[in-house]
C-alpha cells in the first residue's frame, strides 16, 4: 500500500450521513455558500454566527456553534471563511479546507460532514488531505504514548455535494495522494532512503498503479558515459547512484510524451566543498525535485491521463571519502559536454544534465520540465513562497503559468540568454559547474540549457525555497511540501 502519512479518510455523499459530530460550511461576507444542502437547524446556526459577527468569514477563519442533535447530544456547526467574494479562487477553498482540517484535529473530532460548493470540491478535498499530512514513520514508544494520552483519533470527512461532482472529488483525492506520497518519501531520513532504496520505493509504487519501471545502475550508467551522476555518487560505494525511470503510456496513440526530470540527491553534504554544519540536517530535502516527479507520476496513473508521460529521478548521495569527486576534476557528460568541477556543492546540475540529455535522446519528448532544489540563490532572490523558472521557450512558460495559477503554486521567470550561458564557460573544458557568486539560480538554468536542444520546449524549476517549510502554512505542516505535483498534473491534464 502506498504510504501517504495522511491519518484521515475522505468520502463522498449526496447528503450528510447521520450521526456526524460536525457539519461544516463555507462562507463569504454574510452568505452561507451552498446553504440549500444544510438541515434547517444547521443553516440557522451558521447564519447566526455570521449575523452576530462571531464569524466575519475572513479567509481561513473557523468558528462554530452548537445545535441539538437529539437524545441529549449536541452537534457542532463550523463556519469556515473564504474571504471577500471578489477575491475567491480555488486556492481560497484549498486553504479553507486546510483550516478546517486543522480545526477538527485541534478539537479531536471524528465524523465531519463538509458541505462543499459544487465548483470547489476538488480544491476543498485537496486542502483537507494536504493539511492532514503528518509524518509519523519514525515516531517511537515515547511519541505513541503521548498520542494515546491525548486521545487523538483519525477523522472521517464526508464531502457533501451534487453527484455530478464526484469526478472532481476523485481528482482531488488522486492529486493529494500523489503530493502526500512525495512528502512522505521526502521526509524519510538519509539512513532510510538512498538511491538503491529509493528505486525500490518507486518500483513498488509503479507496480501498484500500473506504471512502467526500469532503473539504470552504476555499471549501466558507466557504459553510457554518464560522467556527471557517477562523479556525484562516487564517494559512497555502498549506496551507488541510480537513474530511476517511470513510464505512463497514456491513451493517445503515437503521441510524444511529456518528460519530467527530478533531482533526487538523497543526502547532500556538499562534498569536499562542504556545507555549514548548522544547515546540513535539512539536506534530506535535497531529493524533493525527484519526489515531486514521483508524486506526479502516481497521480497521473491514478487519473489515467491521456497524454503519455515519462518521469526520471536522477538519484545520488553527495558524500565525502577518498573516492569523492574534487574541485578541479573534469567530467565528461552523457552528451559529450565536458565540465570542470569548481564546486562539489553544485552537484544537482551534474545529475540533471545526464538525466536530461539521456531522457531526451531516449524518449524524444514533446516538452520537458525539470525540478530541483538547485540553489540557495533562488531563495535570496524570490523568498520562500515561489519557485524560480528559467526556460528556452515562451509557450511552455505560459502553459505552466496557467497550470500553476490553477494549482495555487507560484513561480517567477528569471532570465536565460547568452549572458547567463557565458558565465558557465571554462578555460579548460566546455563548462564549469559553478561560475562564482553572481546569479546562482541563473547559472543553474544556464548550465542545464547545454543539455537540452534549442528547439525543444523546456522549463527548469528551481524549487529550493518552496520544497520544504520551517513554519506552519495554511495546508502544510513543517517539513516537505511536495511542491510541483499539482502544477505538473494540471499541465499534463491540459495536454490531455
Amino acid at each position: 500500500m502506498i504510504p501517504t502519512s495522511t491519518p484521515i479518510r475522505v468520502l463522498f455523499a449526496a447528503k450528510s450521513p447521520a450521526g456526524v459530530d460536525v457539519v461544516s460550511v463555507f462562507a463569504s461576507g454574510q452568505e452561507v455558500l451552498d446553504a440549500a444542502r444544510l438541515a434547517p437547524d444547521d443553516r440557522a446556526a451558521a447564519e447566526r454566527l455570521l449575523t452576530s459577527g462571531v464569524s466575519k468569514a475572513k479567509a481561513n477563519e473557523v468558528t462554530f456553534d452548537l445545535v441539538d442533535a437529539g437524545k441529549g447530544k449536541l452537534r457542532r456547526v463550523f463556519v469556515v471563511g473564504v474571504g471577500a467574494k471578489e477575491k475567491i479562487s480555488a486556492e481560497s477553498f484549498r486553504q479553507a479546507g486546510g483550516a478546517l482540517a486543522k480545526a477538527i484535529r485541534k478539537h479531536n473530532l471524528a465524523a465531519v460532514s463538509v458541505v462543499a460548493p459544487a465548483d470547489q470540491v476538488e480544491a476543498i478535498v485537496t486542502g483537507l488531505l494536504l493539511a492532514s499530512f503528518k509524518y509519523t514513520e519514525y515516531v517511537g514508544s515515547v511519541g505513541k504514548k503521548k498520542e494515546a494520552a491525548a486521545g487523538n483519533k483519525p477523522a472521517t470527512f464526508t464531502i457533501v455535494a451534487d453527484g455530478k461532482t464526484k469526478p472532481a472529488f476523485e481528482r482531488g483525492v488522486a492529486i493529494a495522494t500523489g503530493q502526500n506520497f512525495a512528502r512522505t518519501i521526502a521526509s524519510r531520513p538519509g539512513n532510510d532512503i538512498n538511491p538503491p532504496s529509493l528505486a525500490k520505493v518507486a518500483q513498488a509504487m509503479a507496480k501498484e498503479v500500473g506504471l512502467g519501471f526500469h532503473v539504470l545502475d552504476e555499471k549501466q550508467m558507466a557504459k553510457l558515459g554518464m560522467g556527471g551522476i557517477l562523479a556525484v555518487g562516487a564517494a559512497n560505494k555502498t549506496t551507488p547512484p541510480r537513474m530511476i525511470v517511470l513510464e505512463w503510456k497514456g491513451t493517445k496513440r503515437n503521441a510524444k510524451p511529456l518528460l519530467a526530470v527530478g533531482k533526487a540527491i538523497t543526502f547532500d553534504t556538499g562534498g569536499i566543498s562542504i556545507k555549514p554544519a548548522a544547515a546540513m540536517g535539512r539536506m534530506i530535502y535535497d531529493k524533493c525535485g525527484g519526489m515531486a516527479v514521483l508524486g506526479f507520476m502516481l497521480a497521473a496513473a491514478k487519473l489515467k491521463l491521456a497524454t503519455p508521460i515519462v518521469g526520471i529521478l536522477a538519484s545520488a548521495e553527495n558524500h565525502i571519502s577518498d573516492t569523492a569527486f574534487r574541485p578541479g576534476d573534469i567530467l565528461r557528460m552523457y552528451n559529450g559536454v565536458t565540465v570542470e568541477v569548481t564546486n562539489t556543492d553544485a552537484e544537482g546540475r551534474l545529475v540533471l544534465g545526464d538525466a536530461l540529455a539521456w531522457g531526451i535522446e531516449q524518449y524524444r519528448p514533446a516538452a520537458v520540465v525539470d525540478l530541483a532544489t538547485l540553489t540557495g540563490g533562488v531563495i535570496v532572490a524570490l523568498g520562500k513562497t515561489m519557485a524560480g523558472v528559467l526556460s528556452n521557450h515562451d509557450g511552455i512558460v505560459a502553459d505552466l503559468q496557467a497550470a500553476a495559477d490553477k494549482a495555487g503554486e507560484k513561480f517567477w521567470r528569471l532570465p536565460l540568454g547568452d549572458d547567463q550561458r557565458d558565465l558557465m564557460k571554462s578555460d579548460h573544458a566546455d563548462l564549469v559547474n559553478s561560475g562564482g557568486r553572481e546569479g546562482h539560480p541563473l547559472q543553474g538554468g544556464a548550465f542545464l540549457s547545454y543539455f537540452v536542444p534549442d528547439d525543444l520546449p523546456w522549463v527548469h524549476l528551481d524549487i529550493a525555497g518552496v520544497a520544504d517549510t520551517e513554519k506552519e502554512m495554511p495546508y502544510y505542516t513543517k517539513g516537505a511540501t511536495g511542491w510541483g505535483v499539482r502544477t505538473l498534473i494540471e499541465w499534463a491534464s491540459r495536454k490531455s
